[in-house]
């Protein structure tokens, strides 16, 4: 028989006694995970009179400091009045890795590693969240901590559902993590100074959330957020009003902005997560895809609209400034009408650089917007003002970060028919039908142009064809009409800009007499314009005056050049000098024969030089004329028919057949003296003026027909 072993004295102590402190330790962990499980039901259970807490088991490990809840739910009653109503969050499972059970039950302070909360399903109730809460102040009043640490926190296959009366609505799914986050004092405000975090990660999809009050939905195909990298990236994003445009502002208690929107994605890099707390968005490039804007708006002023919109407050309580060193948006389509049927249309690239601007009621302070550049390429520009009846069409419009304007293919144009135009209004007014090749304008201050100011080196409007007419036989407003340097002053608009020039163009002026049955016209050709500088609202440090240069052919035969001087201070006279070289007089007939009831049967006028001045009372000045073989007829009635005896007394008495040099200068020569009538237009002033200096040139001009 094989002798026994015999373990040693000493080792058999050390075996006993490992197995006495494991069984030490088993029988404290159960111990200990028992007041763990029972102090962390009982603090849950008793969290707050608002919330009620329950689960279906509670998990800790005292050596791998861990804490897991099953079958949570979590029910938020604010108002014991409205037991109908409340918030309800159910996850399948929460689990907490690397407890620090001492601090949690001694010092009151939840450090946790990792905080998993997973299959969240959050039903929101949609009468709750549009009520203000008063009493989510209290929420935290009895909570077992004083501070809280979470090195990562993390929501997984989120689903978060509006529940309403009628029916329950998902607003979006998805997974959170956030690092590194701190609350100092749990019962205070969520502050900066209270409330920390670190990177957050998370993603978003199938956002769909209805605005309160504001009758428009949002809807997000997906939302990624990366923080360690500073991406934002947003998916397929609408904006949807909950009626059509012709109900909108009846159903919506007169709700005054309609926006329809659709934006492929926004992409937002550099972004400071941290900022957006602060209701700020900060960030390096924000970049807008193919968005595509409809609005309709109450027209009842900007800033009006703006402050009564829910839509726009509480875009304003999210965000209430950015910042960024590249805002751009790529091929937009942008739509905005008015109830009174303005309208404007737009697309192509608009790109800011180092832009800051403050959200207030009127979108953005004109004075709290900043950029350091702009440039756009802008395409198919139309806009619809009801007022004037009139459109305009721009091809292209491009901004570069010089500040280079450059205009393509405007046309002006009236929206109906000329004649139209004039009924619709009720009373005399000029029909504006341009077509211009471009428009350039020099070192513009686009920062300026946003507070109402056109502040630019050099605009240059070229080749150009301008027709006007205007409807005589309706009637004429007697509405004060200033002298150009006052009109300029009492515009909103502020003008500083060195030099304005027009290149060659064609002006046509068209004319329905009061009584008649054929237009006349009048054409310019080649007709071209140079102002320096054009000052609308001068300093003590400026020129004291404007210089205005104009070259035109009349009917396309003879030249007229003309200078103006505009005296900024309104004690001093304007100023104009000319001259006009070989009209062939015959080419005036349209405008004679419909207008003035005169056939003109040969004439050339030589010259015809102008000096006069003018101010708010009258013109004077005289003119010099030189013409050959001048024959007139007086025409009567509708039929134009000649008339035998005025048209003998203006060949024969009134108007001599020649006037040349061999006359003396003073029988050649007319005095301008003609009062103002300030119901009509500058440019009536002027010619009145002209003419009233020609007829003086006539012995008997007295007797011409006026």
């Amino acid at each position: 028989m094989q002798r026994l072993f015999k373990m040693p004295r000493k080792w058999l102590m050390l075996i006993y006694g490992g197995v006495g402190i494991l069984f030490v330790l088993v029988v404290a962990n159960l111990i200990f995970n028992r007041i763990i499980q029972h102090n962390v039901s009982e603090k849950l259970r008793h969290l707050s009179p608002e919330l009620k807490v329950s689960f279906s088991s509670v998990k800790s490990n005292l050596f791998t400091s861990s804490l897991a809840l099953n079958s949570l739910t979590i029910d938020y009653i604010p108002d014991s009045n409205e037991l109908g109503h409340q918030h309800v969050l159910r996850f399948s499972k929460v689990e907490l890795s690397g407890v620090n059970f001492l601090m949690m039950l001694f010092r009151r302070t939840l450090s946790v590693n990792n905080l998993k909360l997973s299959n969240g399903k959050l039903n929101l109730d949609q009468f709750l969240m549009n009520k203000t809460d008063t009493a989510r102040k209290s929420l935290f009043a009895n909570m077992p901590f004083n501070s809280i640490s979470v090195r990562h926190f993390e929501l997984t296959n989120i689903r978060v559902w509006e529940h309403t009366v009628h029916a329950n609505k998902l607003l979006l799914r998805g997974d959170i993590g956030v690092d590194e986050i701190s609350i100092n004092d749990v019962k205070k405000a969520f502050t900066t100074e209270n409330f920390h975090f670190g990177a957050i990660k998370s993603s978003l999809s199938e956002i769909n959330y209805a605005i309160p009050n504001a009758f428009h939905t949002v809807m997000i195909k997906r939302i990624t957020v990366d923080s360690p990298r500073g991406i934002a990236q947003i998916d397929a994003i609408k904006l949807i009003p909950q009626y059509n445009k012709s109900e909108f502002f009846r159903r919506t208690d007169n709700q005054p902005l309609y926006v329809a929107a659709n934006i492929t994605d926004v992409t937002i890099l550099g972004l400071d997560i941290r900022q957006l707390f602060e209701k700020k968005l900060v960030a390096e490039k924000i970049i807008f895809n193919h968005p595509d804007f409809d609005i309709y708006s109450e027209e009842i002023g900007s800033k009006k609209a703006l402050s009564r919109s829910f839509l726009f407050i509480d875009l304003k309580k999210d965000i209430s400034s950015i910042q960024t060193d590249l805002f751009r948006i790529n091929h937009a389509n942008i739509t905005y009408q008015g109830t009174t049927g303005d309208e404007l249309k737009l697309h192509g690239d608009i790109e800011l650089g180092k832009l800051k601007a403050r959200m207030t009621d009127s979108l953005f302070n004109n004075s709290e917007t900043h950029f350091k550049t702009l440039t756009c390429a802008l395409t198919d520009i139309q806009s619809v003002n009801s007022g004037t009846y009139q459109n305009i069409q721009i091809k292209k419009l491009d901004v570069d970060q010089k500040g280079m304007l450059q205009a393509a293919s405007v046309k002006i144009g009236p929206q109906y028919d000329k004649f139209e135009v004039g009924r619709k209004v009720g009373h005399q007014v000029d029909v504006v039908d341009a077509v211009i090749s471009g428009i350039t304008i020099t070192k513009l201050d686009i920062i300026r142009c946003l507070q109402q100011k056109v502040i630019a080196e050099q605009i240059w409007i070229k080749e150009s064809n301008i027709c006007i007419f205007r409807d005589r036989r309706l009637p004429r407003v007697l509405q004060y009409k200033p002298l150009p340097v006052s009109f300029l002053k009492s515009i909103p608009i502020h003008f500083r800009v060195h030099h304005l020039k027009m290149s060659a163009s064609t002006l046509l002026y068209e004319e329905f007499p009061k009584d008649g049955l054929q237009t006349g016209k009048l054409k310019v050709e080649k007709f071209q314009l140079s102002l320096s500088p054009l000052i609308s609202h001068p300093n003590p440090s400026d020129p004291d005056h404007m210089d205005l240069h104009v070259e035109g052919a009349i009917m396309g035969s003879g030249v007229i050049r003309t200078s103006v001087y505009l005296p900024f201070k309104p004690d001093k006279d304007y100023y104009i000098s000319g001259a006009i070289d070989n009209l062939d007089l015959t080419s005036l007939n349209s405008s004679a024969e419909n207008l003035g009831n005169f056939h003109i049967e040969s004439g050339l006028l030589n010259n015809l030089s102008f000096q006069f001045s003018l101010n708010d009372e009258k013109a004077t000045g005289k003119v010099v004329g030189e013409y050959h073989n001048l024959v007139l007829d007086k025409l009567k009635g509708q039929s134009k028919k000649i008339a035998k005896f005025p048209s003998f007394m203006l060949k024969h008495v009134i108007i001599p057949k020649n006037k040349d040099k061999s006359l003396p200068v003073d029988r050649r020569t007319g005095v301008i003296d003609y009062r103002f009538d300030h119901t009509r237009s500058v440019s009536f002033y002027l010619l009145k003026s002209l003419l009233s200096g020609i007829e003086a040139s006539f012995t008997f001009g007295f007797l011409l027909p006026k």
